[in-house]
């Protein structure tokens, strides 16, 4: 049995990023990382605000081709006509991996599980930067699997 599955991603990603992420000014993001700073050892930080948000190589196609290749659909979801979408969020860290894979929108056990297991397979990205500096970033990338009608 074909299973099609669509995976949201693109500009839609970018824009749960930037609508999470209202832009402000870099005085305002330095005085605020500085206040932070103070209990708290910047090795250990994950941003939210970002100045070049992190990029899988390749791009956003390639970043789609790669979830598409590797994403399978769960029997069990099949079985139950289970469709919808799994919202995750994950780090991407200063140097590119990817850790602390969680779920935001749960839509099956299995489903999620499948999203995690590819989410974890994912190879190094572009690190995103902070005032020129790699740091570490979530990310969200919502799953979304449909069956064929």
């Amino acid at each position: 049995m074909l299973v099609l599955f669509v995976v949201a991603l693109g500009l839609f990603n970018i824009g749960i990023i930037k609508a999470q992420n209202k832009p402000v000014k870099n005085s305002d993001l330095k005085e605020a990382v500085k206040k932070d700073s103070i209990n708290s050892n910047e090795n250990d930080k994950v941003f939210t605000e970002y100045e070049t948000m992190p990029q899988f190589p390749g791009g956003d196609n390639a970043f789609l081709s790669f979830i598409n290749m590797n994403l399978k659909y769960p029997e069990s979801a099949i079985k139950e006509k289970k469709e919808g979408k799994v919202i995750l969020r994950f780090v991407v860290t200063k140097t590119g991996g990817v850790d602390k894979v969680e779920i935001v929108k749960s839509l099956q056990p299995d489903c999620d599980n499948e999203a995690i297991r590819v989410v974890k397979m994912l190879p190094k990205f572009i690190p995103g930067k902070y005032s020129g500096k790699p740091m570490s970033f979530w990310y969200t990338l919502p799953v979304t699997f449909r069956l064929p009608k």
